[in-house]
């Protein structure tokens, strides 16, 4: 199943840390680190599986323990309203 990032967000990399702007819901969030780059690898459309990759490489963890925080992140972005499965993957 793909992740995809809600609709009407906007996002930008300021000073090493990237900030996500929702006006419906007047929010704001700051992500760094492994939450930054999984936020990225979702824009870039990218799935689960490079993402993890991508997180153990950079942070130098395990694929199971990298497989762990970005499954649990992406339930904290789901549960914030910021992603939601795309239908029909």
């Amino acid at each position: 199943m793909k992740t995809r990032i809600k609709k009407g967000l906007a996002y930008r990399r300021i000073a090493g840390d990237l900030f996500i702007v929702d006006s419906q819901r007047a929010e704001l969030h700051e992500l760094n680190g492994p939450a930054a780059l999984i936020w990225e690898g979702l824009a870039a459309g990218k799935t689960e599986a490079p993402i993890v990759s991508a997180i153990a490489a950079e942070f130098e963890v395990s694929e199971k323990e990298a497989r762990a925080d970005v499954k649990d992140f992406l339930e904290k972005l789901a549960e914030a309203g910021l992603v939601a499965a795309k239908q029909g993957d």
